[in-house]
């Protein structure tokens, strides 16, 4: 595994994959009320962080610099954070004070991969860049139904909090019988082999970064 030292230089300004009204839209909640307006951003903030953790990486849209060390020979690097546009490169140095001529390298954008033609790159390699998507607005629509899947989790919990484990209650001769909160979380979301958590892990698979 290639040794890599991260500095963001300039930090989003959101890390938060939707907005409130889109999650309000998602969860049916008109936009017109704001009772719950507190609790749904408080979902949405750990939400997000929580699918970004899932994936091991940061979506927001950061200036970074990255400093490459222990390639073997390599002749690609991927960057922490992508997706990377050809203007979105300040620098690449190899070895670091050097700065490369663009046409000595080719950036990938969808997947942020930047490879060096001819030798291997000269450690360390150096590159100051901004990467990922300017959130909430350019969230992929995938990760937005991740969090929203999240959000239906967080709302059922919240609100079957005050009746876990009642079954039913009996008065005479009236009775009212409550559903295991359980099984109404796994039906929603949760069970190890739902067709949702399924369909979460299947979503995120596809945005995962993994270590090189």
């Amino acid at each position: 595994m290639a040794d890599r030292i991260v500095k963001v230089l300039t930090p989003a300004d959101s890390f938060e994959l939707m907005s409130l009204e889109e999650a309000k839209t998602l969860l049916g909640i008109s936009k017109t009320d704001t009772s719950k307006d507190e609790q749904l951003a408080m979902f949405i903030t750990i939400n997000s962080a929580t699918v970004m953790r899932m994936c091991n990486r940061i979506f927001a849209r950061e200036e970074v610099r990255e400093e490459w060390r222990e390639l073997n020979g390599g002749h690609r690097i991927f960057p922490s954070h992508w997706p990377i546009y050809e203007d979105d490169i300040e620098s690449v140095e190899s070895p670091g004070g050097t700065v490369l001529d663009p046409g000595a390298y080719e950036l990938e954008e969808a997947s942020g991969k930047i490879e060096v033609f001819g030798a291997a790159f000269a450690e360390p390699i150096i590159v100051t860049y901004w990467g990922g998507y300017d959130l909430p607005e350019d969230a992929p629509p995938p990760l937005k139904q991740a969090v929203a899947l999240f959000n239906v989790q967080s709302k059922l919990i919240g609100s079957l909090g005050s009746i876990a484990g009642i079954r039913s209650l009996s008065h005479k001769e009236a009775r009212v019988q409550f559903h295991d909160p359980s099984q109404i979380l796994n039906a929603a979301f949760g069970g190890a082999n739902s067709a949702t958590g399924n369909a979460v892990r299947s979503i995120l698979s596809h945005y995962i970064r993994y270590e090189v």
